[in-house]
């Protein structure tokens, strides 16, 4: 503002100098000259005013954009906290629910296997052996008898056994085994043992087994124990399969028991080394 009424003041001063008749007509043209100049750079400053003020409009606009800008990038952090937290929440939620399945998981195998630890499975019986005995348990008890070579003043308890559930296998096709349930633990012991003892039983000119019947997930679990009874065999030691999946190895009359069969066969290529390519126990 202050150029500009410089500028009109100038002007003024020259109009005035204009109108004087006594002035020189060389000053004349030269006041004129100035006049057109100063009314040029009159109109420059107007330019410049007006430019000016556009540019405070564009500047006070971009400083409402960037004040939004600034506000939604404050809200979407936020709101990036608030997931962040619900996403830490839910990973733990599902890690407690992950935890809790497979407790009640577990709670459940050892249902399961506590149910059937009074159970037998009998594998190699041909399919309708039981047909002409008066019923299954009779069959059972003298199959056993035989197969253990027990004398007639022993017997078992037998509550029911019968062949495991699915069709029947066509001829030339493996039978189906006989599911077995005894009264008393003890009695279910003793067959197992005496089997073990037995170490190959035969009926009628078949191979017969006996196992301990399980869930086929605690089956799978001990039967990777497999190698390592292997090694106890080669090695000699003694070792027993505890429920649900623990196998025990005795060294020198000390215990040791193992839930991972890595780290007891880690134990037992650790064994010192004896003569002959054999290792020796203490």
């Amino acid at each position: 503002d202050t150029p500009s009424r410089h500028i009109a003041s100038k002007m003024a001063e020259t109009t005035q100098a204009e109108s004087n008749s006594d002035t020189d007509p060389a000053m004349v043209l030269k006041i004129k000259h100035v006049s057109t100049v100063l009314q040029t750079v009159a109109s420059d400053v107007a330019s410049i005013k007006s430019d000016v003020a556009t540019i405070k409009g564009d500047l006070n606009t971009l400083t409402n954009r960037i004040s939004s800008v600034e506000s939604r990038v404050n809200n979407l952090e936020s709101g990036a906290v608030d997931r962040n937290k619900r996403l830490d929440k839910l990973e733990e939620d599902i890690e407690y629910q992950a935890k809790y399945v497979s407790e009640l998981w577990d709670r459940i195998q050892d249902l399961e296997n506590r149910s059937q630890r009074n159970n037998i499975r009998v594998l190699g019986v041909p399919e309708g052996a039981e047909k002409n005995f008066s019923s299954n348990t009779v069959f059972l008890m003298g199959l056993l008898r035989d197969c253990l070579q027990l004398g007639p003043e022993i017997s078992f308890k037998i509550e029911r056994a019968h062949r495991s559930l699915g069709p029947k296998p066509s001829e030339g096709q493996r039978p189906r085994p006989i599911i077995t349930r005894f009264l008393r633990f003890t009695d279910k012991s003793r067959v197992l043992n005496g089997a073990r003892e037995m170490g190959s039983l035969s009926w009628q000119g078949e191979k017969i087994m006996v196992f301990p019947d399980m869930s086929p997930e605690l089956a799978a679990q001990r039967r990777r124990f497999t190698p390592v009874r292997h090694k106890c065999k080669m090695l000699g030691l003694r070792y027993a399969m505890q429920y649900l999946a623990i196998f025990r190895i005795t060294v020198a009359g000390q215990p040791r028991q193992f839930t991972d069969p890595e780290e007891a066969l880690t134990f037992l290529q650790e064994l010192p080394q004896v003569k002959e390519g054999r290792r020796e126990i203490p």
